[in-house]
């Protein structure tokens, strides 16, 4: 029972993180787009990411899963 529970809840988390970034790169919303950047010079190995917001929309959206909808199903 704990097994089909935390798969509801990891692809609840993947579909809305996914939906999230794809919406950001989709319509070049900077703040949902996922960018990567990574540099090799003199100076060393140098690298970036953005935007972890669709991260914690997942996760909010787990969340309001656990304690609110789940109630009513």
């Amino acid at each position: 029972m704990h097994k089909e529970k935390f798969i509801k809840c990891f692809a609840l988390f993947l579909f809305t993180t996914g939906f999230l970034y794809g919406v950001g790169e989709t319509y070049n919303i900077s703040w949902l787009a996922f960018r990567f950047l990574g540099q090799y010079d003199a100076e060393g190995f140098y690298f970036s990411f953005s935007s972890l917001i669709p991260v914690f929309g997942g996760l909010l959206m787990v969340g309001v899963y656990e304690t609110l909808v789940k109630r009513f199903i």
